[in-house]
């Protein structure tokens, strides 16, 4: 009983946190189930593994909502989702296959600095331009497709490393091609979808292969956190939305930035 209040509550919070800055739920899911799961019968060496999996369905829930919702509301860059979206899904794809045989230390390390400098750049001012909208093809001023590829697939793989959509990457990567801080949450968030998809159903997959047999579990996806963790947050990121297209694009990346920071410093540390 005592999981279930605290994964409610973390999912909560998580949920608000997504529909507002296109991160939050994996920021809050993947070390509160490292915490906790051990404490449910989670044997310690497959808690993190277990923690990732778990995380990217929970992500994955409450991104259906989120997304709808900023649809609705008109800020999701769809152009840039299409250009965008098979990369992310293969870079997703790439770093769960890889996951379990690169040192954990060395990637969360690498990981963490990155986070680090992303919240730097972002409170300096500088990871923004100043145009409402950026287009995105061959026309003239337009960015290359290939940017938002390569940007995609590289968020994808970091995601993969840290339970999430990469929206803690792909949040400050729009903006830092000059899209509107609301839009790049809302067009993060959209992207995060299927890859936290793509990224769940492998690490549920990896952990059938590695023989994972757990109460509760389907390989490495522990099947109560999900529901608890995932209703909770599905059911508060629409108000994360409103509030998103509510806040100023300035205020709304000083208060990314500054959820980086302890996100970096928890990754680096482990």
């Amino acid at each position: 009983m005592g999981g279930a209040l605290i994964f409610l509550a973390g999912g909560a919070v998580g949920g608000v946190t997504l529909g507002a800055l296109g991160v939050g739920t994996a920021l809050i899911a993947v070390p509160l189930l490292t915490l906790v799961l051990p404490w449910l019968g989670v044997p310690a060496d497959a808690a993190p593994l277990t923690a990732l999996a778990t995380s990217m369905a929970v992500v994955a829930v409450t991104s259906v909502s989120s997304v709808l919702s900023h649809h609705r509301l008109g800020n999701v860059l769809w152009p840039v989702f299409r250009v965008t979206i098979l990369a992310s899904v293969t870079g997703v794809v790439v770093g769960a296959a890889v996951a379990t045989h690169l040192p954990a230390a060395a990637l969360r390390l690498v990981v963490g600095v990155f986070l680090l400098f992303t919240a730097w750049r972002m409170l300096t001012g500088g990871a923004g331009k100043a145009s409402s909208s950026v287009a995105v093809g061959p026309s003239s001023g337009a960015e290359s497709p290939n940017v938002y590829r390569l940007g995609g697939a590289l968020i994808g793989l970091a995601g993969s490393f840290i339970g999430a959509g990469g929206g803690v990457l792909m949040v400050p990567f729009l903006s830092g091609r000059g899209h509107p801080m609301t839009r790049a949450v809302a067009t993060s968030t959209a992207i995060g979808l299927p890859v936290t998809v793509a990224g769940a159903l492998l690490y549920t997959a990896l952990g059938l292969r590695d023989g994972v047999d757990l109460p509760g579990q389907i390989g490495y996806l522990h099947l109560p956190a999900l529901l608890e963790i995932g209703v909770a947050s599905a059911l508060t990121a629409p108000l994360g939305a409103k509030l998103s297209a509510r806040l100023p694009g300035p205020l709304l990346k000083r208060i990314f930035a500054l959820l980086l920071i302890p996100l970096a410093l928890k990754i680096a540390v482990g």
